[in-house]
């Protein structure tokens, strides 16, 4: 007889000794499967068996008053038998009164149990308990009247068939119940079953322990072979962590996981797109509407000058990014945020680590096909009323500019923004098929995406491969490979906003070519739509991921596991740019072409040994080592100059000064890792990790680094006092405490540490020729070394009511020091003015403070027909440099056109990264007597200082600085404004961000719908100053018509756009106050949102239905996407990303986020 094997998940179940007492905790898997089929064979009442009522040992519990737990040990004190449980579902510490003397076994066992909802079953000496709802009531009297002449009408239908596990096991004890009735069967040892229907057309339900509850529609069939489904959340959810798996409840770290059908709807084309909202402190923000366009995530704030970016393992494989990864694909996603769960990545690791696993197919299973496909529209969510032709002339003739051409009553009057914009179509196809045989399995899919973008000529297209086999060649010997293949390619969008626009120039010419600018206007933009049709670009990408690996069970508890991976990758830009002679200054044609190659390889080997030592202590070891190594190389060119309209060859240009230049690279990557689990009686829980990480990014001497990690759980819900409490709705109750440090060297190259030089010609003795030398391209820094982040993390996880509701609460404390920081190299070093090709230093500096906390909690249940998932999370981050080297030390970065003065943000000593930094704005002057008290003010600070003579008129802005112009703050008293008076402004890291998300499903229906929003966060709304005033020959918009003393107005809560010129009335000063040129307070905005993120409604065909569609599955469902935003920002869109040192800027050409309405259907044969 074949051995019956439960999958891995399950097996998390042992015999572990109280004294005499044997209760069912961590059962090995044979043994979990041999007591889960006695269980499960059960369909009667609590009874006495003949080996009971045989048995002549008699036994007293006399006037007991105790938790069941003593009870049973009395029992076994006085008997052969032992009690096995599982202790989630059964409260052994309930109290149970008894009391029998010299009474039979079967007695003293339905004495204790009467008053209990306990089932028991006696196997040898063996007695089980579970709980009376596991087992099917009256089914064996019902199967009994099967076949009576008084109910013929019930023997019409015979099925048979088999049930196995995804890795292709038996499984015996499956509950075979046929639908709204109480007729059913049980599976024996093979896993078989035989059932007498009372319709051919009935639908069977197979139900059992540990495994997904599966529903199949007869439909006349007189065979059904089932495979069901692991129940991860029943059997104690198992997570991927580095490098292998642990049991949800035994992590002392922080890890978010996120499984397949939790996204599987989601209309996404990025991992970090299906992530946005699901993670408490995970702020992922899309960059922009552009199709195909990456996501910014930052884990627990800021963690370094530069920022950190997560790690993405891939199937064990780390990768660069994911943004050419089909989501379709993942199984599981885990998020690691601790230094104690991700220190096992050492150096890697530093802003956190992203775990995918891609599914797989399931042993002894027949080929299942899945097609899915959605197709959608797309459309801006918000969008810009500009000037029309006739208000657009009416606002410059407002400020003294006039052309005769404006006289023209029939000018034509463009969008340009309908012009440039449309709505955007999109398209996803995915077929992919599973299944296996005894001794492989396999899944492939095969996917197609196009999303046509918004802006005329833009898409994004990705064709994907994947391929995952598994081979079974022993019992103790697995191999497989994973492969994945795409092909992307987008033509990009190259037009902004268009604020440098005429809406009286039309298009097209009456004979259909392009419009020019109006001669007689001084305009220097041009034909937007035209300068689209000139420029031909394609851009792509090409990748190729491979993984091989081979499991290897050396001996009982001993696991040699090897994976090999290689990545290629390429990408190509291709431009071709027509002679555009609408311009005031024609341009040249142009090609330009530039291609990257990068191929990526790392071999990983790593020996587990876990075993169970005196019932209590499990250990689990894991050690492993790992080489990695990455090649890339660039090339890019240009040439100008072409005889032919369109070309795509070098060859044809007629300029011979073409150019060209070229990048090689490489880095290595050595490392040594170590990680120990410990349990005590499941109740203390202990986690190490240990790696050595080796770079050539550093030199000899500070090459390697060495990141330990320790967590600490503590299981209350097991302790015995805690059981005493009548606590038995709590199933989880952990703290978890670890600490770990983590490495980072992303900010810098391979090979900072030594010099390069490149060849010159700067010196002539005879001052005709010159004389070839060399110099130095970069200075050099010996003494460079890793960043290092230490981090403490506590946290808190509550289970309660059967785990259906779950809480965690976490606090974390995150200090990175020696940051890698590029210093800028002074002129006089002499290394820029020779042409250097990198003009900075690395150097270690400063250290940076992330503290926060985090809050997620999570209800799902089912009553009924309706069932329902509801979590939601909510996080914190203090950011706070605390050193960038010297006490005065500053960094600025950012800017906007048009902006004067130094850049919008500021880091320093004891504030946020990137803080907006500028003049405080305290409202607008508000008539002229205010006016002259401040220049009084200012004249006479400037009579004290010395910087004017008496007599002469110091002014606190400007000459000609009047009512309606903003009034700014005098910080530093001189009594005028000035970059001095510059100060922090707001804060772009947001207070709070948080998550929201629903899912119902009832009678086919099903409903999701996610909210996502973040709190408390500023932002510079950089298209004020298009929005609200002219800005040179740029266009505006009709808020400009709300400026202070603009045709006819007073004083209104916008400020003026300038004044008639006092020496010359035919004349407008514009802006001289710089109202819209200095950076101030007056574009600061709450950058707070809320947005209704996803929403998806379907239905699904009933079983019997899809079934004589030749169909197992038929899904139909619309979805939505950005619906809704609620927010006080006045820019198009709050969502987007920059550079953590300038995150809050909102730009003026910020492509615009879009809205998704879709529909999709989803079909298994």
């Amino acid at each position: 007889m074949k051995k019956s094997r439960l999958p891995h998940e399950i097996a998390q179940y042992r015999y572990v000794s109280s004294g005499r007492f044997l209760f069912l905790y961590q059962l090995s898997a044979k043994t979990m499967m041999t007591l889960c089929f006695l269980l499960s064979m059960v369909c009667q009442t609590q009874a006495s068996t003949p080996s009971l009522a045989s048995n002549p040992t008699k036994i007293s519990i006399i006037k007991m008053s105790k938790p069941l737990k003593e009870a049973l040990k009395e029992v076994e004190k006085q008997t052969p038998y032992r009690f096995f449980y599982n202790h989630q579902q059964i409260n052994v510490a309930k109290v149970v009164n008894v009391n029998v003397v010299n009474s039979t076994i079967e007695k003293a066992l339905n004495e204790i149990f009467k008053n209990t909802d306990i089932f028991y079953q006696v196997s040898g000496r063996q007695i089980l308990l579970s709980p009376r709802h596991a087992h099917l009531p009256d089914s064996l009297s019902m199967l009994e009247r099967v076949g009576k002449p008084h109910e013929p009408q019930l023997i019409l239908h015979r099925i048979e068939g088999k049930i196995t596990g995804t890795e292709g096991d038996p499984i015996p004890g499956v509950n075979v119940v046929v639908k709204g009735t109480t007729i059913g069967t049980s599976t024996n040892i093979e896993g078989e079953y035989v059932l007498n229907a009372p319709d051919k057309d009935v639908t069977l339900v197979y139900s059992f322990i540990g495994y997904k509850t599966k529903e199949v529609a007869v439909a006349g069939k007189s065979t059904l072979d089932v495979t069901l489904e692991t129940d991860i959340q029943a059997l104690g959810e198992v997570v991927v962590v580095g490098y292998g798996t642990e049991k949800r409840s035994d992590l002392t770290g922080s890890v978010t996981s996120i499984k397949a059908d939790a996204i599987k709807n989601l209309p996404v084309r990025s991992v970090s797109e299906a992530l946005q909202g699901r993670a408490a402190g995970v702020m992922i923000n899309k960059e922009s509407g552009k199709p195909g366009s990456n996501s910014q995530i930052i884990i627990r704030g800021v963690g370094s000058i530069n920022g950190l970016n997560p790690l993405f393992v891939i199937d064990g494989i780390v990768r660069g990014n994911n943004s050419n990864f089909n989501p379709k694909d993942i199984e599981s996603i885990e998020i690691i945020k601790d230094a104690s769960a991700a220190a096992i990545y050492g150096a890697q690791a530093a802003g956190g680590v992203v775990l995918i696993t891609t599914k797989k197919g399931s042993f002894n299973q027949k080929p299942s096909f899945n097609f899915s496909s959605n197709v959608g529209v797309r459309s801006i969510t918000k969008s810009y009323k500009m000037l029309d032709t006739q208000d657009y002339i009416r606002a410059r003739r407002g400020i003294k500019q006039d052309y005769g051409l404006w006289n023209d009553p029939n000018l034509p009057n463009t969008d340009w923004f309908d012009e440039l914009f449309q709505s955007g179509q999109e398209q996803t196809y995915m077929l992919s098929m599973n299944g296996g045989t005894a001794k492989a399995k396999y899944y492939v899919s095969a996917g197609y995406e196009r999303e046509n973008g918004i802006q005329k000529s833009n898409y994004w297209e990705r064709y994907s491969l994947r391929i995952n086999n598994d081979y079974q060649l022993s019992k103790k010997f697995t191999f497989g490979h994973m492969i994945y293949m795409a092909k992307t390619s987008t033509n990009p969008a190259t037009r902004g906003i268009p604020w440098r626009s005429l809406p009286y120039m039309a298009v097209r010419n009456e004979d259909g070519s392009f419009a020019s600018v109006p001669g007689e206007v001084e305009f220097s933009g041009g034909n937007d739509v035209a300068s689209l049709a000139y420029m031909h670009q394609k851009n792509g990408t090409l990748l190729l991921d491979g993984v091989l690996f081979a499991d290897w069970e050396l001996a009982k508890g001993l696991n040699f596991r090897t994976t090999a991976g290689g990545g290629f990758s390429g990408s190509f830009e291709d431009s071709f740019t027509e002679k555009n002679l609408l311009l005031r200054t024609a341009l040249p044609e142009s090609y330009t072409k530039s291609s990257s190659y990068g191929e990526s390889y790392q071999l990983t080997t790593q020996l587990t040994y876990a075993k169970n030592f005196f019932e209590k202590h499990d250990f689990k070891i894991m050690a492993g080592y790992e080489i990695k190594k990455s090649n890339t190389a660039t090339l890019s060119a240009n040439a100008t100059g072409f005889p032919v309209q369109v070309a795509e060859s070098f060859a044809l240009s007629t300029n011979p000064n073409k150019t060209a230049s070229g990048a090689l690279g490489y880095g290595r990557f050595l490392s040594q890792f170590a990680r120990l689990n410990y349990t005590f009686d499941n109740r203390y829980i202990l986690t190490a990790n240990l790696r050595r990480d080796g770079s050539t990014k550093f030199g000899p001497d500070k090459r390697y680094g060495v990141f330990p990690s320790v967590g600490v759980g503590w299981k209350i819900n097991e302790e015995a006092f805690f059981q005493n409490l009548n606590t038995s709705f709590i199933t989880l109750l952990k703290p978890r405490l670890s600490w770990g440090i983590l490495g980072n060297d992303a900010a810098i190259s391979n090979f900072t540490y030594q010099p390069a030089y490149q060849q010159v010609q700067q010196h002539s003795f005879d001052e005709v020729n010159t004389v070839g030398g060399f110099n130095s391209i970069k200075v050099v820094n010996t003494a460079i070394k890793w960043e290092e982040i230490n981090t403490i993390n506590a946290g808190l996880d509550i289970n309660m009511f059967g785990d259906r509701l779950s809480l965690s609460a976490e606090y974390y404390d995150r200090q990175t020091k020696d940051m890698l920081y590029n210093l800028p190299i002074p002129l006089s070093s002499g290394i820029a003015a020779f042409g250097a090709a990198n003009s900075t230093m690395p150097v270690n500096i400063g250290k940076i403070s992330n503290k926060g906390w985090e809050f997620t909690a999570s209800y799902r249940d089912q009553k009924g027909e309706l069932s329902y998932n509801i979590t939601g999370n909510i996080s914190q981050n203090f950011n706070k440099v605390l050193d960038l080297g010297l006490p005065n030390a500053y960094i600025y970065s950012g800017s906007l056109n048009f902006m004067s003065g130094n850049s919008p943000f500021k880091t320093v000593n004891g504030q946020p990264v990137g803080q907006i930094y500028g003049l405080i704005a305290e409202g607008l002057i508000q008539d002229q007597g205010q006016m002259e008290t401040l220049n009084a003010i200012a004249t006479e600070k400037a009579l004290a200082a010395g910087t004017i003579n008496a007599g002469a008129t110091a002014y606190y802005n400007h000459q000609y600085t009047g009512p309606g112009d903003i009034l700014y703050k005098d910080l530093n008293g001189d009594g005028k404004i000035s970059d001095l008076d510059r100060t922090f402004i707001g804060n772009p890291w947001p207070k709070f961000q948080y998550g929201f998300n629903v899912d119902l499903a009832w009678k086919g229906i099903d409903f999701m719908v996610q909210f996502f929003g973040i709190a408390g966060r500023d932002i510079i709304n950089g298209s004020k100053i298009f929005e609200q005033s002219f800005q040179q020959d740029y266009q505006s918009t009709y808020d400009i018509f709300g400026a202070s003393y603009f045709l006819g107005n007073g004083l209104t809560d916008q400020p003026r756009l300038g004044l008639e010129d006092p020496s010359n009335p035919d004349k407008f000063i514009l802006d001289p106050s710089r109202n819209y040129a200095w950076y101030s307070s007056y574009f600061v905005e709450n950058g707070s949102f809320l947005k209704v993120k996803n929403l998806s409604i379907g239905y699904t065909l009933p079983d019997a239905v899809a079934n004589k569609l030749k169909l197992q599955k038929f899904r139909i469902y619309l979805t939505g996407q950005n619906l809704l935003t609620f927010t006080k920002f006045t820019g198009l869109d709050p969502e987007f990303s920059n550079d953590v040192k300038n995150h809050g800027l909102y730009g003026i050409n910020t492509y615009p986020q879009t809205k998704l309405f879709s529909v999709g259907l989803d079909l298994s044969f």
